[in-house]
Formats: structure tokens, sequence, C-alpha cells
């Protein structure tokens, strides 16, 4: 197990929420999951996968929250597990900065991959649509008459 993120009263700390925490990876094999989109929780949004808590006091391998910056969570326990803990800054502003970025370098990433892979497919798709009409028109030539394609 790796050492905690030292965090201090009064500072804003960046943290899995439970479901999402590093259970089965250490923290550096959770983060990198991030290099793809939504870190394999497609579906889900940077507020749901990760919280900004206010930290009120400090215990060994707990700390107690104040503020919170989530998007549904009235429910939350004050008590937070430190081995979710990724970062700890001076602001809220700085940690919900830093989940943004962290969250958007694996959008980025697949958007710029799903880009190249539609550009190197398109001429291979446009001849692979076209063997599919003909096949199309062959098997039913009654509806296409007419069309010099049969």
């Amino acid at each position: 197990m790796s050492s905690f993120i030292d965090i201090k009263p009064g500072q804003w700390v960046l943290a899995f929420d439970e479901p999402y925490g590093p259970y089965m990876r250490s923290m550096q094999e959770q983060l990198e999951m991030f290099r793809n989109r939504g870190g394999g929780w497609d579906s889900h949004s940077a507020a749901e996968i990760f919280h900004v808590y206010q930290v009120m006091d400090v215990k060994p391998r707990t700390y107690f929250i104040g503020e919170s910056v989530t998007h549904h969570h009235a429910y939350l326990k004050a008590r937070q597990p430190r081995t979710h803990v990724i970062a700890a800054g001076a602001t809220k502003k700085e940690m919900v900065a830093l989940r943004d970025q962290l969250f958007s370098i694996g959008d980025e990433t697949d958007d710029r991959i799903e880009a190249e892979m539609y550009r190197r497919i398109e001429k291979f798709s446009v001849r692979e649509y076209a063997k599919a009409e003909a096949k199309i028109y062959r098997l039913l030539p009654h509806f296409f008459k007419g069309r010099g394609r049969c």
C-alpha cells in the first residue's frame, strides 16, 4: 500500500467517491485508467467519480469533511477514507480544476483516436457500403429495376 496524501484541516481534497476508489488496484493504476474516456465508466461524470471536500479533521486512516462539491450527495458521511484522496490544495477552485483537467485527458485522447480512426477508414467504409448496397439490389432486384445496379 502506498502512503497517504498529506492533508491538513482547512485544505480541500480531490478524492474518489467510494464506489470508484482504488480497491483492487493501486492509486497509480486507478489514475492511469483516466487515459480513456471516463476512466472506464463511460456513463459517469467527473462529479460522480471524484469529489472535492474540505477537510475538517484528519485521523490516521480517515478524514472528516465539511463542505463538499458534489452533484447529489446530501447523504454523505462525514468520515471519508484517506485511501481515496488524490490531491490536496488550498482552494476548492484548485481541486475542481484538477478534477476537470484529469477527467478531460481521456475525453481528449479518445476524441483524437476516434477522429483518426474514422479518417483512416473513410474510403474503406464507402467501398464496403457500396458492396452491401449491391448485395441488397441483387437479393431484391424487383425493387430496384431501372437503377442500373442489378
